[in-house]
């Protein structure tokens, strides 16, 4: 159900904060590292990193599978506390709650908890606007891992941040002592009034102890599972697919399912309309009211950018709004979807044994683990696998870290940068060592190409471009209107024949080879590099050409 309300967008678009990616102990090496642990020290108002008897024996990294369908899909899942353990997606929206006793009633209604289907489906989801802490006598339980997810302004200077990381600001020429936006962990609203979700809400308040200090509002919705056939029919294609070694089914798939729920809650929805306009229609739309930009394209053709008088939006927000002995366990890093676990476990067994030699409440465990762990790397919603497990992890800053010599690296192509091993991880965490990288990829930053793509755009936009006045100039022949023509251009005919045909052909034929020569070798290496048959792309591009102009009748 598309929203109508501004303020409940507003209020929606506000509460969307991204994925987080973090690192919270950078350097575990097996049989060296301690499992670390942060604990609060209420009297003397301080908190203190303490290291433990126990020596970490191996790493495990751990995968949410398909996150954003898991969220929607309206499985149930017996971990679940709420609604008959579904996660229900908002749809309708109902109203805007002021009142303070129906918010409370609301928040804190029991419901919740309930398992009658007649029950919960009579239920309402809500967005609460709040202000709220975490009680100090509860603090440990959640230290290690903020619970709530938020974004704030944080000034980087040194009361702030603290010494050691404005030092590293400054030394390594970072900005500093300037207010930025930043997604962190809290354990309270930061003095701010924040949204949250009913299902988040509740986590915090019961699972949390998070204490509500204010109530600002509550918007409420109705509530539905229609995503679950969707879900579920994709979700099956996709484990198909992975059977019978189909990737590009698989991902096709995985695609499918990420973009109906993951791309509507980015803010993509179009404030402006972009226009191809003449010159003389530019200059026309530079006098009307509603212009924004213009950029020019070529010589008689320029994008044009003007503020719409309504927008449209049709994504459903609302929706995306929408056991073990941690003693023996610390967080090394995690992305929206990931997580990576340093164990203790018996130094008598390998990696292979995963949380085993952890495990505190084995009935528990028992009775849930299928709730949480899929078979076989089967993929399953509302279920995680294990991507990788290991001896080490040296997780230098977000989607930055190497385990068994595998990296990962965010924004670096490895195949191009042999450098990057675990040795250059180990120098960079113990001495400081800066390692360069270098990558040639056909991407375009801030609308400029890297010089490979760039030379082929440059000469594909000259083919275009004469394409262009190909039609240009048929279009004044049927008007009966005398072309002018430079006579210092060897290839420009009026007219076609056989003749003049096979005279462009070898012209253009010389001009391909010419446009080689004048290739680098340092591009044409870039692009072999990359897979990428050049020689191909320059001879469908320029057959291309002559086919047009051939079939215009106006060769150029």
């Amino acid at each position: 159900m598309t929203l109508t309300s501004d303020e409940a967008y507003q209020l929606l678009r506000k509460g969307i904060t991204g994925g987080i990616s973090n690192v919270m102990h950078r350097y575990n090496i097996a049989g060296e590292t301690r499992i670390n642990h942060f604990e609060f020290d209420q009297e003397n108002k301080c908190v203190y990193s303490i290291d433990s008897d126990y020596v970490m024996t191996h790493v495990v990294q751990l995968d949410f599978h398909s996150q954003y369908p898991s969220v929607m899909s309206g499985e149930p899942n017996a971990l679940n506390l709420y609604t008959n353990h579904i996660i229900y997606m908002s749809a309708q929206l109902i109203e805007k709650i002021t009142d303070y006793d129906r918010c409370k009633a609301l928040i804190y209604d029991t419901n919740r908890f309930s398992n009658d289907p007649l029950v919960v489906d009579k239920m309402i989801l809500f967005v609460a606007e709040i202000k709220g802490h975490i009680d100090e006598k509860y603090l440990n339980e959640v230290i290690n891992w903020g619970p709530v997810l938020r974004n704030i302004d944080i000034t980087t200077n040194m009361e702030t941040i603290g010494e050691f990381m404005y030092n590293h600001l400054f030394n390594h020429q970072l900005p500093y002592d300037k207010t930025e936006r930043k997604l962190s962990n809290f354990v309270d609203t930061n003095n701010e009034v924040m949204s949250f979700n009913n299902y988040y809400l509740w986590l915090l308040i019961d699972t949390c102890h998070l204490v509500i200090d204010e109530i600002v509002s509550v918007t409420t919705f109705t509530i539905h599972t229609n995503f679950n056939s969707f879900v579920k029919e994709f979700m099956n294609l996709r484990q198909q697919a992975k059977d019978a070694k189909n990737e590009g089914l698989g991902q096709f798939c995985k695609l499918i399912l990420n973009s109906a729920f993951g791309s509507d809650a980015l803010n993509s929805e179009k404030y402006c309309n972009t226009r191809l306009l003449s010159a003389n229609k530019t200059f026309i739309q530079h006098m009307l009211g509603g212009f924004i930009h213009s950029t020019e394209l070529n010589e008689d053709l320029y994008a044009m950018q003007v503020d719409r008088k309504n927008c449209r939006c049709n994504t459903c927000l609302q929706v995306a709004y929408f056991a073990y002995n941690m003693n023996r366990m610390h967080f090394i890093q995690g992305d929206t979807d990931s997580l990576t676990w340093a164990i203790s476990g018996n130094p008598n067994r390998g990696p292979d044994q995963l949380f085993e030699e952890v495990i505190r409440d084995q009935v528990f465990f028992d009775t849930y683990k299928d709730c949480v762990f899929s078979e076989n790397g089967k993929k399953q919603v509302l279920h995680i696998g294990v991507e990788k497990y290991g001896y080490n992890c040296i997780a230098l800053s977000p989607k930055n870290y190497i385990i068994n010599n595998e990296n990962a690296l965010k924004g670096v192509i490895l195949d191009q940068n042999p450098q990057i091993n675990e040795q250059t991880f180990i120098d960079c965490n113990n001495k400081g060592t800066i390692t360069t990288a270098i990558n040639t990829t056909l991407a375009q930053r801030k609308g400029t190409m890297i010089s490979a793509l760039c030379k082929l755009s440059q000469d594909l936009q000259r083919v275009l471009d004469g394409l262009d006045r190909c039609d240009r100039k048929l279009d004044a022949k049927i008007a009966g209107v005398q072309l002018y023509r430079d006579k210092k251009k060897t290839v420009c005919f009026d007219e076609v024949n056989s003749d003049t045909a096979f005279e462009m052909r070898i012209s253009l034929q010389e001009r391909i080879q010419d446009e080689i020569h004048w290739m680098n070798s340092e591009t044409i290496d870039a692009l072999e590099s990359l897979n990428i048959d050049w020689k191909s792309i320059w001879k469908a591009i320029w057959e291309a050409a002559i086919k047009y102009a051939c079939e215009s009748k106006i060769c150029h």
